[in-house]
């Protein structure tokens, strides 16, 4: 007996480090966060072999949806093989089911949670640092030169923070999910004075962070999100949205020149052609394959033909939108499981936050399902879902958003019959 449970303890030590390491992840390199979702997978499996039973998850007839578009794609697509092997990509949605199964209770989420808080908020100092300096650790500590683009067009205002992601796009879209987190958790109630001092401190290094990346997408994603997050919290919560549009609008003032102007580039139509050109080369594609698409994973090998109709777009890696790559790849058939899927997930979240009743985990909830939505909108400009380094972090709230929506369910139930059983 006493075997059994020294081996419980042991495997219950080596779930809650593998957990942590994961979430520790989410603003670290690309080979960081997928060797710690390689580990965490493999402990999933072993957990499951140990326990010789499948977990009951929610959403999975979204899951299904989805993916059996996917294969029909894929079956219908010009290239059916090249497709298959492009499903590799899509282990990363592992971190989903992983982080469901491992994560125990609601206390373990919340703690997870602030790891990762405290993560994203010692890399986003260091990013405002690696703006005035040009520092690169990812590529120093391995003994490359570094990458960093000039801040604006070569003008000595420094360099465009990329954290440690191999683009400042990536970073500033990784970046939205801690940024909601704190958010929300810096506003939540029974805060001590010290914590909330440190929430404010790590909240204006993201968001510093944030505009030396001069992403617009995840600004404007930000920006919904804030006022998203005053809608919901009603009337107490509007003297701190409006607090933190005042600082945030001061913090983009003096962020300097740069900033500002790539800000006002957002109404500046021939500035974006190259991104309206590049939309303009995905309708055709969809125009040729409208139901079925192009199949998953093959997009690179049909884009060209496309693509030189529109000799002004600035890239031609993705369509730069989650739906309209989601049309390209998978046809009508594949955005109508996409969206059933996002949907599904969302709705999942809010019922979570929304039954959930202790604090700051509810808030936590809420700054989990902000980011999702603000995913969703970053996405409206971006192919961030198909971005490893994005797409790893996105999954794995989806993940925690089932875990507490079931907690909170199994809490419900208990209430319910802990009350019907006096009248038995």
């Amino acid at each position: 007996m006493s075997a059994l449970i020294q081996a419980q303890r042991w495997d219950d030590s080596v779930r809650v480090g593998l957990l942590v390491l994961f979430f520790a992840s989410w603003n670290l390199p690309i080979a960081l966060q997928q060797t710690a979702l390689g580990c965490l997978l493999a402990f999933l499996g072993y957990t499951l072999w140990r326990t010789r039973c499948l977990p009951r998850v929610p959403l999975w007839q979204p899951f299904l949806f989805f993916f059996g578009a996917l294969l029909v794609s894929t079956v219908l697509s010009p290239d059916p093989l090249q497709s298959f092997i492009g499903y590799r990509k899509m282990w990363l949605m592992g971190g989903c089911l992983a982080v469901f199964v491992l994560v125990r209770n609601g206390r373990e989420a919340e703690k997870l949670l602030i790891v990762a808080l405290w993560v994203a908020g010692a890399v986003a100092a260091y990013g405002i640092v690696q703006h005035f300096t040009g520092l690169d650790l990812a590529k120093t500590l391995v003994g490359k030169e570094s990458n960093l683009d000039p801040f604006w067009f070569g003008r000595q205002e420094g360099y465009r923070v990329k954290g440690l992601h191999p683009s400042g796009i990536t970073y500033a879209h990784a970046l939205l999910f801690p940024l909601c987190l704190i958010t929300a958790w810096g506003l939540s109630p029974g805060l001590v004075p010290r914590q909330r001092l440190l929430a404010g401190v790590g909240w204006v290094c993201m968001l510093l962070a944030l505009f030396f990346s001069l992403t617009r997408g995840v600004w404007i994603a930000y920006g919904v999100s804030l006022v998203m997050y005053g809608l919901v919290q009603g009337r107490r919560a509007v003297l701190a949205v409006i607090g933190g549009v005042a600082v945030g609008g001061l913090l983009f003032v003096s962020a300097g020149p740069g900033v500002r102007e790539r800000g006002f580039s957002l109404f500046d139509l021939q500035a974006n052609i190259g991104r309206s050109q590049i939309w303009l080369a995905n309708m055709d594609m969809i125009k040729e394959r409208p139901l079925t698409g192009w199949g998953f994973g093959n997009y690179k090998q049909f884009r060209e033909t496309f693509y030189q109709r529109y000799p002004q777009a600035d890239t031609d890696a993705h369509a730069h939108n989650n739906f309209l790559q989601m049309w390209v790849d998978a046809g009508l058939l594949g955005l109508a499981a996409f969206l059933f899927l996002v949907g599904s997930i969302i709705m999942t979240g809010w019922r979570a936050y929304t039954r959930q009743r202790t604090e700051p985990l509810r808030s936590l909830t809420l700054g989990c399902w902000l980011g999702l939505v603000g995913f969703l909108i970053g996405g409206l400009t971006q192919y961030n879902w198909g971005d490893a380094e994005v797409g790893l972090v996105w999954w794995a709230t989806v993940g925690l958003m089932m875990r507490i929506a079931r907690l909170v369910e199994e809490t419900d139930s208990r209430a319910v019959s802990e009350a019907a059983a006096p009248l038995s």
